[in-house]
């Protein structure tokens, strides 16, 4: 590697408030060097996901994504934060951008002051709640519980739909609990009392104890809402630093995650 390498942190999913979203690193490289490095800057970064682009073929970009303790094979802040920066930084000219990742063509297209993802939707499927997912939820009540499988999304998750916006807003997990659930992740959603959905991500297993606004986990939020509230989603992720987005559910089995990006800082790995 060079003696020093760009990187951006760039909060995707914002509200009109600052220092919201999802932070992610973006490192932008003439080719993959080896993962052990690539992990190695995800973990001094420090951020939910590390994103790392190189050039690809046929004009598309590869993409892979690092969280501080291991890859992982999608992420939807980190995907958003990379069309941003490769946008303000002037190395991408067009208005559409094409990724190749673990999970296949991924594209993102800058909309006015919005960025619109297409990724694939992402469906739980519906299973008894287990004791373990009951003492994750440290007694919160889920009216509805499933577990996604999914070819194009590596890392499973579990979807837990609790009666009201307030027990997702209070939720207090334990995330020992959450570890021992046999997924990566832990989705609580609900319906929200203005319109549309709030829910939060929860991932200790990848070294996210609560991940500000996940947008791979609205790929399966949208298409549990979608029969109830229909194919667009107002979705509010309701963490601490808080984020916004829209998600539109379509019938080729794929999710547009649409939300603004803001850079907020950058520097070089040395």
């Amino acid at each position: 590697m060079p003696d020093k390498t760009a990187f951006a942190i760039v909060d995707a999913f914002t509200t009109e408030h600052p220092f919201s979203g999802n932070p992610a690193g973006v490192l932008l490289l003439d080719e993959f060097p080896d993962p052990s490095w690539m992990q190695g800057v995800a973990n001094e970064l420090a951020q939910a996901e590390t994103a790392f682009l190189a050039p690809g073929e046929a004009g598309a970009l590869l993409l892979r994504w690092f969280t501080p303790v291991t890859e992982v094979a999608l992420c939807g802040h980190a995907t958003l934060a990379s069309a941003h920066w490769l946008w303000e930084s002037g190395v991408l000219q067009q208005e559409a951008v094409a990724f190749m990742t673990r999970s296949g063509r991924l594209t993102a297209v800058r909309e006015h002051d919005r960025i619109v993802l297409d990724f694939p939707a992402v469906p739980a499927t519906q299973v008894t709640p287990s004791s373990d997912l009951r003492t994750a939820l440290a007694g919160a009540v889920p009216v509805w519980a499933g577990v996604t499988d999914h070819p194009d999304a590596g890392e499973r998750n579990m979807l837990a739909v609790l009666a009201s916006e307030g027990a997702v807003r209070d939720l207090s997990p334990d995330l020992q609990a959450v570890v021992r659930l046999p997924v990566g992740g832990l989705i609580v959603t609900a319906r929200r009392r203005v319109g549309g959905v709030v829910s939060r991500y929860f991932a200790p297993a990848y070294g996210i104890p609560e991940d500000p606004v996940t947008g791979s986990a609205h790929c399966t939020i949208g298409p549990y809402w979608c029969a109830e509230l229909g194919t667009t989603l107002s979705a509010e992720q309701a963490s601490p630093r808080g984020g916004e987005l829209t998600v539109v559910t379509t019938d080729a089995g794929r999710v547009l995650l649409a939300g603004q990006a803001r850079t907020a800082a950058t520097g070089f790995v040395l």
